[in-house]
């Protein structure tokens, strides 16, 4: 990818449990603010990072989902399954629902809205709805599916409460749909046929459909393809997809999505960076805005935003243990850790 002056390198200041050794730090050249120490940035805006350490040591956390209210956050482990809650702003970190419950054993996406979690279960086949306020589980969907057959990666939830979920192996968006009491699953839109081929990992290995968000008047939905390195634009209404026009080159294993507006953050777990892309009032373009880069990132995979403050998880999918396909022979660094980092506001031409 061709770097452009507005990349810029966020500093990374380590506060919380034990990182102090294993995060390497840039040189601090800002004012501190709201609790955090200030970092020199080149490019668009000055940044800092603050690191939540997550307890124990086989998190390997793929996703973060934050309420915009509270700033209360959620990570799960795609080890165990289990949720770790925390709050923007503070090191603390403490387990929303442990590993096992209600046969849960795996977190992939999640994603927040009017006190709901939804998670993804990966090759379960299986999607867990939870009332943030109390813990309880309002559902348990199950597409049917399973192993091989299913990869439950990314979700997101449009205006009117529905999640949609993106399926790595099987060509399916799925959608969970508020109903009276809980939820019901459906088969949304099968990509067969559409500008989206999917591929198995024999034929390109990798990740089909991954990350997907939802624009704030509900009428469209992106998602990013990893092993295309390319994003796609869905209208819920006519059910149609189309390929969002890049130029060559804009990114690099996408993976988790966050939409700010019409900026879009796209999470690459290599060269590990948050690409950041300015796009078109109706989705179908976008062009690069700026590329973040943080020291404190080790394969990232998702992300959340609250109030200009980027939440970034590092998976170390690329280490010894993980359970990803990619996971390497170095044991990962420990703790398992968020990075929140301070991030530029939208500026649309």
């Amino acid at each position: 990818m061709t770097l452009t002056n507005r990349r810029f390198r966020a500093t990374a200041t380590i506060v919380g449990l034990g990182l102090a050794g294993t995060l390497t730090t840039v040189a601090a050249a800002s004012s501190p603010e709201d609790g955090e120490s200030g970092g020199a940035a080149r490019g668009p805006a000055a940044s800092s990072t603050r690191i939540h350490a997550l307890p124990g040591d086989q998190v390997f956390p793929e996703s973060v989902a934050v309420d915009p209210a509270s700033g209360r956050f959620f990570v799960g482990s795609v080890k165990d399954g289990t949720i770790f809650t925390g709050k923007v702003g503070s090191t603390k970190l403490s387990v929303f629902s442990p590993a096992g419950a209600d046969g849960r054993t795996i977190a992939t996406g999640l994603a927040f809205a009017g006190d709901r979690l939804v998670v993804a279960g990966r090759q379960t086949g299986q999607i867990f709805v939870y009332d943030t306020r109390t813990g309880r589980l309002v559902s348990r969907l199950d597409t049917g599916l399973r192993a091989s057959q299913t990869f439950l990666n990314d979700v997101t939830i449009a205006p009117d409460g529905s999640a949609y979920i993106t399926d790595s192996v099987a060509p399916v968006l799925w959608r969970a749909k508020p109903t009276g009491k809980g939820y019901r699953l459906e088969r949304f839109m099968d990509f067969t046929g559409t500008a989206v081929k999917y591929v198995s990992a024999a034929g390109a290995p990798g990740i089909n459909v991954n990350g997907i968000v939802a624009s704030p008047d509900g009428r469209y939905l992106i998602i990013g393809k990893r092993n295309e390195n390319a994003l796609f634009r869905v209208e819920l209404g006519a059910k149609t997809v189309s390929r969002v026009a890049l130029p060559e080159g804009t990114l690099s294993t996408p993976d988790g999505l966050v939409l700010d507006g019409r900026t879009l953050h796209v999470v690459q777990n290599l060269p590990g960076s948050v690409e950041s892309l300015t796009l078109a009032k109706d989705f179908g373009s976008a062009r690069s805005a700026s590329e973040i880069f943080d020291e404190s990132f080790a394969f990232p995979t998702g992300a959340a935003l609250h109030r200009g403050r980027l939440l970034v998880v590092s998976s170390q999918f690329n280490t010894l243990g993980s359970p990803a396909a990619v996971s390497g022979t170095t044991p990962p660094k420990l703790p398992f850790w968020v990075s929140q980092l301070r991030v530029p506001a939208p500026s649309h031409g």
